[in-house]
């Protein structure tokens, strides 16, 4: 049979993953049919008789999991219509004496213990969570947990409860409410004028708790969303947080409106904007510039630009002593330009606020958390939610790109059953098997890269991804510079990726290749010109050969000490670029030191080539001297200027080849690991200034080698006239080769230097 190309095999991959994708789904979505089955001839029933039916009997004949998970939303259900009906209310005790396997295998289940709390409450029941810990003791770890996360979905209703509560046209303290922009788990938002101040604000009305106020007042940068101040209403137990407004939505509808698309780019976010700005019913797209540079991207080119924008602000907030701990798509909000600002600070956690626990607000959703924050959540777990760090934000931060980018998220948690324990069980083990492939074939070189920095963020181990959000923002960044993003592609494999594998073998050939052919030119010329000419002063034929064997002993002797010296020197000076390739270097400043190194490796072989060549052209003719006596003075020169003329040639061509491999094998696998500098700004301004000179070299000296020649030797001397053709044949096709060579790295020098010298806060790299 034949074998499959590349495009086949990766067809049939596709093929099969979205088969597995679709065979996951469709038994989501069976045991979803039987869930709302049994539930609709639940709630039937209940609304024809008026009064509780049995549970038992509309539980399903299936497997565990699938009949748990039925009991649970059954008595969710029934919570609610008892509280609201005139029939006796039951507590979980009562459930499970009529369905003992409720308990089983670990007890009542923390969330019906944390819903029925909820229920009663909002019945008017005086309860508190000290009642629950004392009815199921069991449960404790559990019940504390839960009760700190905040994250079932009842405690939506405390948004939509405010929401119902205050409505747009109202006046709350010095505020008047102009339109409701949205609800969520711990508050309302509404788009509200301060009175006071005649300015529009973001007004976000919740319980007066937490430290959210305190922490994001800390935070002074342009993609967190700005708080002004706070005002605390004690006799409502109300808090008013008043922000700056970003009328863009969240990316959130972005990313809804983007499943639709099978195409789309940087415009369908500016789109989303306008309907945003539209909604508020009291700004209209048509009286704001929504002008951001979005609408002209590509697709990966606008995700990496807002995930660009989100990592800094990641990176100032870690840098301020604060993890966020619930990055997702609704907590990105966008201004009239389509920048990204970063919100809802709810539960993050700052070392720097007074008073301030970790664990008494930590929370987060589930959906994009990070395998260690899961564990955090997890009572069998001893992970605790101290031992966080920024890279959880940053994996966070890796699951809203990734959804951003695919439609949809890295992972198929909708399959997941079981109770809380369970649940945040199963995630983190799904998350520690890693992501897989794309859900669409990638081709583009920035969806390439994208897709490799996405993989890094979600890396199953915090020491695998970015160690810092300033990282993933260079990373990021690299992406919108696409010379920059094909060199690091285009270093992945053909040549680039061995030299990688084999850095100082192929800095050797670069470095010392040209030497040898040097040399070789250099030991024709002077066999043909030199020598020549002194064996015809010889009248003795033994004489003759005695000072060919002594001048090849001269050549062999000193070219057997030059080009060990410069091949244990090139070893020497490429070392801290081969321990960085070969990751033996962590730190950022040895990744740094390393790609300084790179930088001037052309420098340094020019260098190193002209020394060596220029000691030659005193050894030469200083050794012939020893062998012969005496030597006249005009051979001194023509030694020496014939080595020198070699050594300049030969010195160019390294310069070009090693700065070739530089910037194209050896810098972009270094690209990741430090952010570049003012000092690579003026490695890569050097680099282009020698480049211009190397060129004049390849070009300049053989035309000056011909020149000496035919003014200094007779114009029909045989040697001269074949030392002129092999001279002007290699050089014109040696500075053909150059001078295009040269123009494609002044291309790279030039990106990259742009890229080094932009604006801090936009520098990213």
């Amino acid at each position: 049979m034949g074998r499959m190309n590349e495009p086949e095999q990766r067809s049939q991959t596709d093929q099969e993953t979205h088969q597995h994708s679709s065979l996951q789904q469709d038994t989501a979505d069976a045991r979803f049919e039987v869930v709302m089955s049994h539930l609709e001839s639940f709630l039937g029933e209940w609304e024809a008789n008026g009064f509780g039916p049995r549970l038992v009997d509309h539980l399903p004949e299936a497997d565990a999991d699938l009949r748990r998970m039925v009991l649970v939303e059954l008595i969710k259900v029934d919570l609610e219509y008892r509280h609201g009906a005139d029939v006796p209310v039951l507590r979980l005790e009562d459930y499970l004496e009529e369905i003992p396997e409720l308990g089983q295998p670990d007890g009542v289940p923390a969330e019906l213990i944390y819903e029925e709390y909820h229920v009663r409450k909002n019945a008017g029941d005086d309860v508190d969570v000290a009642d629950c810990l004392a009815r199921f003791p069991d449960r404790l770890a559990d019940i504390n947990r839960v009760f700190q996360l905040e994250a079932t979905s009842t405690m939506s209703m405390s948004g939509d409860r405010l929401s119902e509560t205050f409505q747009t046209g109202e006046q709350i303290d010095d505020f008047y409410l102009m339109s409701a922009l949205g609800a969520g788990a711990f508050g309302s938002v509404f788009l509200a004028r301060q009175i006071s101040m005649q300015r529009m604000v973001a007004l976000k009305i919740s319980s007066d708790k937490g430290e959210e106020a305190q922490t994001l007042a800390r935070l002074d940068h342009p993609h967190i969303v700005r708080v002004y101040d706070q005002h605390r209403l004690p006799d409502q137990n109300l808090r008013l947080l008043y922000m700056q407004f970003a009328p863009g939505g969240t990316l959130q509808s972005v990313i809804k409106t983007g499943r639709s698309r099978p195409q789309k780019t940087g415009r369908l976010v500016m789109e989303c904007v306008a309907e945003a700005v539209d909604r508020t019913g009291v700004l209209t797209s048509d009286n704001i510039a929504l002008d951001g540079g979005l609408a002209e991207k590509s697709w990966p080119e606008a995700v990496c630009q807002l995930g660009g924008e989100l990592a800094e602000a990641l990176h100032y907030a870690h840098g301020e002593k604060t993890l966020h701990r619930d990055v997702k798509p609704a907590n990105v909000l966008l201004d009239a330009h389509g920048r990204a600002k970063l919100a809802d600070f709810n539960i993050s956690f700052s070392s720097e606020v007074e008073d301030a626990n970790a664990a008494e607000n930590f929370g987060g959703s589930l959906a994009y958390m990070s395998p260690e924050q899961l564990d955090a959540c997890n009572v069998n777990s001893p992970t605790a939610p101290t031992d966080l760090d920024g890279r959880s934000d940053i994996y966070s931060l890796g699951v809203v790109l990734w959804e951003l980018c695919y439609g949809q998220r890295p992972f198929a948690d909708d399959d997941i059953t079981g109770d809380w324990t369970e649940t945040v069980t199963a995630m983190a083990a799904l998350r520690r098997r890693g992501v897989g492939e794309p859900p669409r074939r990638l081709t583009a070189a920035v969806e390439l890269q994208l897709h490799e920095i996405l993989e890094k963020c979600l890396a199953p181990e915090p020491g695998a991804r970015f160690t810092s959000a300033s990282q993933l923002a260079q990373a990021l960044g690299l992406c919108l510079q696409p010379r920059v993003t094909q060199l690091r592609q285009n270093s992945r494999s053909g040549w680039k990726k061995r030299a990688a594998v084999w850095p100082t073998v192929a800095f050797l050939i670069a470095a010392i290749s040209p030497h040898i052919l040097g040399a070789a030119f250099n030991l024709f010329y002077n066999d043909q010109a030199i020598i020549a000419e002194l064996e015809q002063q010889s009248a003795d034929e033994a004489s003759t050969e005695v000072l060919k064997k002594k001048f090849m002993s001269v050549v062999l002797t000193i070219n057997a000490i030059a080009f060990p010296i410069g091949i244990a020197c090139c070893i020497w000076y490429c070392r801290p670029i081969v321990l960085a390739l070969r990751r033996r270097l962590l730190s950022a400043n040895d990744c740094r030191a390393a790609r300084t190194r790179a930088f001037q490796l052309g420098r340094f072989v020019t260098i190193l080539g002209i020394t060596e060549w220029v000691i030659a052209g005193v050894a030469y003719p200083a050794a012939m001297h020893g062998i012969l006596g005496s030597l006249d003075a005009q051979w001194y020169v023509h030694f020496f200027a014939s080595l020198l003329i070699c050594g300049l040639l030969a010195a160019a061509y390294p310069f070009f080849l090693t700065t070739t491999l530089s910037l194209r094998a050896f810098l972009p696998p270094l690209m990741d690991d430090a952010r570049m500098t003012e000092q690579d700004a003026a490695q890569l301004e050097r680099l282009s200034t020698q480049s211009a000179w190397s060129l004049y070299l390849a070009g300049g000296v053989p035309a000056a080698g011909i020149m000496i020649l035919l003014t200094t030797q007779e114009a029909n001397d045989p040697h001269l006239s074949l030392t002129l053709k092999i001279l002007s044949i290699l050089g014109a096709v040696g500075f053909a080769f150059i001078l295009r060579l040269s123009r494609s790295l002044q291309l790279d020098l030039d990106v990259l230097t742009s890229v080094a010298t932009a604006a801090p806060s936009r520098r990213w790299i």
